[in-house]
């Protein structure tokens, strides 16, 4: 890359320099991004990536003066910091003029995702998460230790790099123990969602008076983090979300184990509880106090904590676009191609035509006791969303509507709900009872053929169960790293025929062992389109009995079609798999209806290189 000479430089946009360019002896690779107070590169020098940060003022961001007394502070507080989590400033000076020209700071360059950006493309689980925020804490130790006050610990101001490790990072509006005052308003700069009751009730009391300023302190940087763990437990998505009330105010949020459904433990949830707690003597007082129990969690060894993630995958779909997807232009053509990611769903019928010819289908279908009686009306099936690159790891995750978390297995309580209307008489306890099935199938009004002649051009045919509808995921070849991963580290068997045998949903528990199964209904279970959390029911190569296992199941057709993507091994380690329940699925049970297939709680599996 050419240098261009100082002078022709003064004359550029400090926020518009191109790559090639130079500041001092730092080279311009790329804009990462800017903000009110300044814009922040990509730079090189000696063959080394670093950050350089440029305070420069933008119109709206008040007096130009405060901008460059606000990176002079940035600075001072980055001087008296050397800690592993904390971004580590190389150089600083002026540009393009020694005395008078914008101030920069060299930092560490973090090639990773900000903190929302790791909950919604990793997955961790609990342990991931403790581990995680134990050297944040350590990291807000040394800086309270030094006089420094973050200010603004925010998803977005947390890196975790490739290698898993956090850093904070933008200490814009940080202050420290001698620094002069540069607010102009009762609360200094910082993220709304994450201020403390005390902040919250001060600037209520103080939004009109330009005089007041809120004394600051190290309890406010620990509730900040605190907030951010809340967000990292209970939001799939905490980078999408906006315009989140404060966690500071009047009512107190519901706790992870509750908003996850259990798939956060209950020590991990309380403890962030006590981190965002409305009372100050009730949260810790110190950074040290909040790290003690973090390192208690780190050495759980417990499935809850190292074998789920927080978030199912499919949580972190984005929400479902409000029109469905084109519908075919005629009944014999096939419905619009879906990549094999998300599975094909085809529409039969779409045009005004098909619905005239399904009235009067029904109508003659109808029983003659009861002509006059009213026509029922469809429910309307949720929209069609189409693929996402989100969804890209998981080849067969379909787009439906955002599922409730699953809870731990040890933690699940009976997730078998009836419909809304009447308890079902064809189930007990969630399971087929045989003496109520041909009761209830007498009193029937219409047929399932009546009904799918009823349910035409209308997307409730796919939920109705009705024959000519594609209701499994498309065939397609197995990634090559997981074929990989299974033969190499798994020590698998490969469409050899060889079975695994499987629990399709722990959340179901696995089938009771004879002879001590007493009660049949206790071998069955009732499951439901999405995502799926199975485990092995025994050792398999080198993957353990109780192994878990990442996939989704579709149960629209006659079968219950499974496919597992990853494989979470009890040392925490993940590999991806292709492992698809045996024979293109278990047969559905009598008592299955419409999103509530009964089947086995145990099947066979086998592992593929293509999916069949």
């Amino acid at each position: 890359m050419s240098g261009v000479k100082v002078e022709r430089l003064a004359q550029v946009d400090p926020r518009d320099l191109k790559p090639g360019q130079w500041v001092d002896g730092w080279c311009i690779v790329q804009r990462i991004g800017s903000g009110t107070y300044g814009v922040v590169y990509e730079v090189e020098k000696d063959g080394q990536r670093f950050a350089l940060k440029l305070a420069c003022h933008r119109e709206q961001s008040g007096d130009p003066r405060q901008t460059d007394a606000r990176a002079k502070r940035e600075v001072a507080c980055l001087q008296q910091i050397h800690h592993r989590h904390v971004i580590r400033m190389w150089a600083h000076g002026r540009w393009p003029e020694p005395r008078s020209g914008f101030l920069y700071i060299v930092l560490d360059f973090v090639d990773g995702y900000t903190l929302g950006q790791w909950v919604e493309r990793t997955h961790p689980t609990p342990h991931e998460v403790a581990v995680l925020f134990l050297k944040l804490f350590d990291a807000l130790e040394h800086l309270h230790g030094r006089g420094v006050l973050h200010r603004d610990l925010s998803l977005r101001n947390i890196m975790v790099s490739q290698e898993g490790e956090p850093v904070i990072i933008d200490f814009g509006a940080a202050d420290y123990a001698t620094a002069e005052e540069l607010t102009d308003a009762p609360l200094p700069p910082g993220t709304p969602r994450n201020r403390s009751p005390e902040a919250v009730s001060f600037w209520t009391a103080n939004r009109h008076n330009p005089e007041a300023r809120y004394p600051f302190k190290a309890t406010d940087d620990i509730f900040a983090l605190g907030a951010n763990l809340y967000d990292v437990l209970t939001d799939p998505s905490p980078e999408r979300s906006q315009k989140r009330p404060p966690l500071g105010g009047v009512m107190p949020p519901p706790s992870p184990f509750k908003v996850t459904q259990g798939r956060v433990p209950q020590e991990l949830s309380a403890y962030a509880m006590h981190l965002i707690a409305s009372e100050p003597k009730a949260r810790p007082a110190t950074a040290k106090d909040a790290r003690r129990p973090l390192e208690e969690f780190a050495r759980f060894e417990r499935p809850e904590w190292r074998g789920l993630p927080i978030h199912p995958v499919a949580a972190q779909l984005p929400p479902e676009p409000a029109k469905a997807a084109a519908v075919p232009s005629a009944a014999g053509d096939s419905a619009q191609k879906v990549p094999g990611h998300v599975g094909r769903l085809f529409v039969l019928a779409g045009a005004l035509a098909l619905a005239v010819l399904a009235a009067a289908l029904a109508a003659s279908l109808l029983p003659s006791a009861t002509p006059h009686a009213p026509a029922s009306v469809a429910r309307e099936a949720p929209a069609i969303q189409p693929p996402t690159s989100a969804l890209a790891e998981k080849p067969t995750s379909r787009p439906a509507p955002l599922p409730s978390p699953l809870p731990t297995p040890e933690e699940a309580t009976p997730s078998v709900n009836q419909p809304e209307h009447s308890p079902s008489p064809a189930l007990t306890h969630g399971v087929p009872n045989p003496s109520q099935v041909q009761k209830a199938s007498a009193q029937r009004v219409l047929s399932k053929a009546q009904r799918c002649a009823l349910l035409v051009a209308s997307l409730a045919w796919v939920e109705a169960g009705c024959p000519g509808v594609q209701t499994r995921p498309a065939p397609e070849l197995c990634p090559a790293k997981a074929v990989k991963a299974m033969k190499q580290e798994l020590d698998w068997s490969l469409d050899s025929g060889e079975t695994l045998l499987v629990t399709v949903d722990v959340t179901k528990g696995k089938m009771p062992r004879y002879p001590h199964n007493n009660n049949e209904e206790d071998n069955w279970a009732v499951f439901k389109d999405g995502p799926v959390t199975g485990a092995l029911s025994e050792p398999n190569g080198k993957a353990p009995e109780g192994t878990i296992l990442e996939g989704h199941l579709w149960t629209t057709g006659d079968k219950i079609v499974g496919r597992y993507f990853r494989a979470r091994l009890p040392n925490g380690r993940t590999v991806p798999i292709c492992v698809e329940l045996r024979h293109g699925g278990m047969f559905k049970e009598e008592g299955s209806k419409p999103g509530k297939a009964v089947g086995s709680k145990e099947t066979d599996a086998v592992a593929v290189t293509r999916w069949e």
